[in-house]
């Protein structure tokens, strides 16, 4: 299928490692023109060099804070004056601190949801300022299974994530009359830095729960992501899409893996 996507500018905040850096690439091979940032610079660079590996040198990279916005708007406004346009924004930076609520530190509880929530917020207020004068783009954001079915002591990340559930049905609804598309993608346990312990140190747990038996790929979430920013999709708004190998839809998804009915 044709994505439609050649000579778009897609940004990914957030986008240098995970599931971030496997949707640029996919933008990438679909002909878009590319932006992406982190918060380091050393990711910055990585991401630089990799994808000068695939076969792509004309990548816009840069070292952004994503919980300020005089730094995200003008990282966008980079981003227009140097493409001329912004077409599609995927909201990808996020991250969590592990910990119980009664001892959270403030701090620490703020930053959660700045890094998560709040980021998000200024990337649809940034790639807004570009797509309400043109009438058109998309904008992705990345929630989590989390947002749904909150662990403990991953609390205020599940409660940030709920929180870009609703950011994106209402943004999709007031950003409708411009054109613009606002959805949501809800991943499960993802093999990237943020799931390692589940993944690596309580791996038959873990994988007990997921009907799929496996943790999904960063690449997999990246597909799923540029097909949304693509007009073959352009029915698609205030969408929150979980692609989670089917986690949580039945008490016990491991019973079809000890127990063959059929055979």
């Amino acid at each position: 299928m044709d994505l439609g996507l050649k000579g778009k500018v897609a940004v990914v905040f957030g986008g240098t490692t995970g599931i971030g850096a496997a949707a640029a690439l996919r933008f990438l091979e679909e002909g878009c023109r590319v932006a992406v940032c982190s918060r380091s610079e050393e990711k910055v660079e990585a991401f630089v060099k990799r994808a000068s590996e695939a076969g792509y040198d004309d990548v816009m990279a840069e070292s952004v804070n994503g919980m300020e916005y005089a730094q995200t708007e003008a990282f966008a406004d980079r981003v227009a004056e140097r493409f001329g346009r912004i077409d599609i924004w995927v909201n990808c930076a996020g991250g969590n601190i592990h910990g119980p609520l009664h001892t959270l530190p403030e701090e620490t509880f703020r930053f959660i949801v700045d890094q998560n929530l709040t980021s998000v917020f200024f990337g649809i207020k940034a790639a807004s300022k570009y797509m309400i004068p043109q009438k058109s783009g998309a904008i992705v954001s990345i929630s989590s299974l989390s947002s749904k079915v909150p662990v403990d002591y991953r609390v205020t990340y599940g409660a940030a994530k709920a929180g870009v559930n609703l950011l994106t049905i209402g943004a999709a609804s007031e950003l409708a009359p411009y054109g613009i598309r606002v959805n949501a993608v809800a991943p499960g346990i993802i093999d990237t830095v943020l799931s390692a312990k589940a993944i690596y140190e309580q791996t038959d747990y873990t994988m007990s729960m997921i009907p799929l038996h496996r943790a999904g790929k960063p690449e997999e979430i990246g597909d799923v992501i540029v097909c949304m920013c693509s007009d073959r999709f352009g029915y698609m708004t205030g969408a929150v899409v979980s692609v989670d190998g089917g986690k949580n839809t039945v008490e016990d998804s491991d019973l079809p893996w000890v127990k063959p009915w059929n055979s």
